[in-house]
């Protein structure tokens, strides 16, 4: 059973990053065992060849700078080394003829002996002597041996057999494959516990967008993180409780003004057309009764749109659901602005009558049905209807077409008036602070709250296209 605000893609994402983390991880410690191998292999190597006073290597420079002599008999030979100080500091160097016997020397300690027998020489090829470590060299005149400083150099040794050198990569490969799975069973435990937190974080800030009060558990790794949004939470808590209030209140009293306004207003309109029609007034005063009245009528409807904004601006769904057959309602509203001899947004000083608009019907949508609120919906296409009319004083045709759709009805409503303002098209979506311009707004929130979609432009004068669903059995 799945925990309430958490979905399907908030699961996938969060195991993409456990899946990340626990590869991240894998990779590092791989990464560190590889460079702990390389690391053991430079150590356990012969790092002494690569110094610059490492016995081989002068071993080898005594024996290029080494010059070997004969007398003109030829019955005596002298041996002499051309650079001495080729031999470094504490070092020392002898020359062995084939009877063991020292035939040269350079710096050779006292302790050394002068005379080597077969045993001798084997032992200090490998080891040292007199605790002195020992390095060798054979040339064809003899042999050289050359000592370092006692403590200087550690001699063990390491021997393995062709067989272990032969299944040394199966043995490494088996090493490396055993510390992947160690270091991917630690890092997937490891990703585990940071999976919870990560989900616990996920869920807390997918109820924080809601605006839904969050506890997440405020301790751990995670504990500052979770600390602020459970405050966010309360804050956000606390700050809707208020605006629920402010609201509340604010609708109350729009509600009282509103009602308290209606029954003088009645009395005014319906005073007001008794002597509109009075034969014993004189035609001016008949005249300014009619504009009462026509004022009057006016601001009842304010009065009813400002509490329909009051419903919209707080996104109330329609309460007065019913089906209703699109076809006709088009052509009641339509109706209604054709019987109408005083338009809603008549200039109050003008005494003339308007002229007729021209609307023509093409709805090919008989038998389309939705389910909505008949007061709201014909509001909406009235508005809409009344805009071509009210901003296009010169006048201007109107068509409404309607048709059927998969799972909508589509109605077009289009005049080749003037259009509406840039601005009025960019901000349908937020109703205005004034009495006025709301119109087309009004029609878009009445449209979208019936889960239509609405939309507007300026194409050879003004297009309003809706989409409504279709009522389903």
């Amino acid at each position: 059973m799945k925990k309430k605000g958490f979905s399907p893609h908030i699961n996938f994402t969060i195991l993409k990053i456990f899946i990340s983390i626990v590869f991240i991880s894998t990779v590092v410690s791989m990464l560190l065992f590889l460079i702990t191998f390389l690391g053991v292999g430079t150590i356990m190597s012969n790092g002494g060849d690569i110094f610059p006073n490492n016995p081989r290597g002068v071993l080898e420079r005594i024996s290029d700078h080494f010059s070997v002599t004969a007398a003109d008999d030829r019955a005596s030979v002298s041996y002499a080394l051309t650079d001495e100080t080729l031999l470094p500091e504490g070092y020392w160097c002898i020359l062995l003829d084939e009877n063991g016997d020292i035939i040269w020397s350079l710096h050779k300690p006292e302790d050394i002996p002068d005379h080597y027998s077969l045993n001798d020489i084997s032992r200090l090829t490998r080891w040292y002597l007199n605790d002195y470590p020992v390095y060798v060299r054979t040339e064809d005149y003899g042999l050289f041996i050359l000592g370092v400083p006692k403590n200087a150099v550690g001699k063990y040794s390491i021997e393995y057999t062709m067989e272990w050198f032969d299944s040394l990569p199966v043995r490494i490969l088996c090493v490396f494959i055993l510390n992947f799975v160690i270091s991917m069973l630690f890092c997937s435990l490891f990703g585990s516990f940071l999976y919870k937190k990560i989900r616990l974080l996920t869920e807390g800030l997918v109820k924080l967008r809601r605006e839904e009060a969050v506890s997440l558990p405020a301790g751990g790794v995670f504990k500052e993180p979770f600390s602020n949004i459970n405050r966010t939470s309360q804050a956000l808590v606390r700050k809707n409780t208020l605006l629920a209030s402010r609201d509340r209140a604010r609708s109350n009293w729009i509600s009282g003004i509103s009602h308290d306004i209606r029954t003088p207003l009645s009395m005014v309109v319906g005073y007001g057309g008794q002597l509109a029609e009075d034969p014993t007034l004189s035609e001016e005063n008949r005249n300014y009764a009619s504009i009462i009245t026509a004022q009057g009528l006016r601001i009842k409807k304010l009065i009813e749109d400002l509490n329909l904004i009051s419903s919209l601006e707080y996104e109330m769904q329609p309460i007065n659901r019913e089906p209703l057959q699109i076809a006709v309602l088009l052509r009641s509203v339509v109706s209604e602005i054709l019987n109408s001899c005083i338009p809603a947004e008549q200039d109050a000083q003008s005494l003339s009558a308007p002229p007729a608009p021209d609307i023509s019907l093409s709805l090919n949508c008989n038998q389309a049905m939705v389910h909505g609120d008949k007061s709201l919906l014909e509001r909406a296409f009235y508005n809409l209807l009344q805009n071509s009319i009210t901003h296009n004083e010169k006048g201007c045709r109107i068509t409404i077409t309607g048709s059927m759709q998969a799972q909508y009805v589509l109605i077009v409503i289009a005049d080749n008036g003037q259009g509406v303002p840039d601005k009025v098209l960019e901000n349908l979506d937020t109703l205005p602070n004034t009495a006025h311009g709301f119109g087309l707004p009004m029609s878009c929130k009445i449209i979208r709250a019936h889960g239509g979609t609405f939309h507007a432009e300026n194409k050879n004068g003004f297009t309003v296209s809706i989409k409504l669903p279709l009522l389903t059995v």
